[in-house]
């Protein structure tokens, strides 16, 4: 101690004294036995070694950030051709794939895949025998669908079942099947009949002459019958809506523009038109013979009504009305404990200012006609009612502990 003493006496006085350093001896770290990288490349390898377990969607990703490539039975599990860790044969491997989806056909792929990968493909296999046995249930969205992952057919019935032309497992019979519902469609443009009769289809011609026959048999009962339909050309704000419709069934309607217009189209409206203005004329003639008592007039004449009415010993019910109020207003003033007073509680501003407590629906309006002259004098002595309640209610609050309102 005197010798370290005395050594700090012998060395020179400076400002600062000099940190003292330590040096920390770094333990050896075990390398790395996987890395990013060999999963990289071990995916590409199981994407060379069977491509079949893969999705190839290179062709048909919107988002040029999206995966390649992912695993059928592991979504998380992806591959990008841009990937900092590609390997460098990956482009053997494109070659491979592109080879493979050029040259190999529909059914030579679906039938060289395992059986144990096709194990899943039992279900979309009856969905496609369902759409040729019964391509009426099926929409047939070829055509008409605006993206191109969408499904080209889905069931009518079930909206979650639906078939894609570029899936895996599709069938070997697939060509087979569009051209007969290509068929299909095109006999349907040309006017063929959906469900054939007993001696074959039916012709375009004769088709065509069933449905104008059926459309003039709805005319000829909109002109026997006009008031089993409904005229809807001055009321309806949509001008595609048909112009006329059937009373007793909504879905039995016709156009004025149809292409299928009987020959007495003009007259059939002109006396539709009279019908309606005969109508409306009848309407303005009972009102016209309606004549309502004007309200001056009516009150002018109120007490010659009311005299002749006590002359003969009836009573008016306005005055029974009257009478029947000011009990209620006298009940209130001789009992105010029996109604509940809600000038100051009341959440609506039309709810009633007094409800009795025993009947619910006997209550009052301090905006009522039929308030008495001596209401000005009841209201401040419930007010001095109100004032003592809620005294009380408070001092029983803080006696007993229990907060005021609970």
């Amino acid at each position: 101690m005197l010798r370290h003493l005395a050594a700090r006496r012998l060395l020179p006085q400076t400002a600062f004294a000099a940190p003292i350093r330590r040096t920390l001896i770094a333990r050896p770290v075990a390398p790395c036995s996987w890395s990013k990288r060999d999963e990289v490349l071990s995916n590409w390898e199981a994407l060379r070694a069977n491509p079949e377990e893969w999705y190839d969607n290179r062709s048909r990703k919107n988002n040029p950030r999206a995966p390649d490539f992912v695993r059928r039975d592991n979504r998380s599990v992806a591959i990008w051709i841009d990937g900092r860790d590609t390997p460098e044969w990956y482009e053997d491997v494109l070659e491979q794939l592109d080879s493979r989806q050029m040259g190999q056909g529909r059914g030579e792929r679906t039938s060289n895949r395992p059986r144990s990968d096709r194990r899943d493909s039992s279900a979309e296999y009856n969905n496609w025998l369902s759409l040729r046995e019964s391509p009426e249930e099926w929409f047939d969205n070829r055509s008409r669908k605006t993206n191109p992952r969408a499904p080209d057919f889905r069931r009518k019935d079930d909206r979650s079942v639906a078939l894609w032309l570029d899936s895996y497992n599709a069938p070997e019979w697939i060509e087979e099947l569009l051209q007969e519902l290509d068929a299909r469609q095109s006999q349907r443009a040309a006017g063929y009949s959906q469900q054939p009769q007993e001696g074959g289809e039916m012709a375009p011609q004769q088709y065509m002459e069933d449905k104008r026959a059926a459309e003039m048999a709805k005319w000829e009962s909109l002109r026997s019958n006009p008031e089993l339909w409904f005229d809807n050309r001055r009321s309806k704000t949509n001008p595609k809506a048909p112009d006329f419709k059937r009373k007793d069934d909504r879905s039995v309607a016709l156009w004025l523009s149809s292409y299928q217009l009987p020959e007495y189209i003009d007259e059939l409206l002109a006396e539709l038109d009279a019908r309606f203005e005969q109508r409306m004329s009848g309407q303005q003639q009972r009102q016209q013979d309606y004549q309502a008592y004007p309200e001056q007039q009516a009150y002018a004449d109120y007490p010659q009504q009311q005299q002749q009415q006590y002359q003969q010993g009836e009573v008016d019910p306005r005055d029974a009305r009257q009478a029947e109020d000011l009990a209620k207003w006298e009940s209130l003033r001789d009992h105010p404990e029996e109604w509940f007073d809600n000038r100051y509680s009341k959440p609506n501003p039309k709810w009633p200012d007094f409800r009795r407590r025993d009947d619910r629906s006997v209550v009052l309006w301090l905006s009522s006609r039929s308030a008495p002259e001596w209401i000005n004098e009841l209201l401040p002595k419930l007010d001095v009612l109100v004032q003592q309640r809620e005294a009380a209610r408070q001092n029983r609050g803080y006696s007993t502990g229990v907060e005021v309102g609970n």
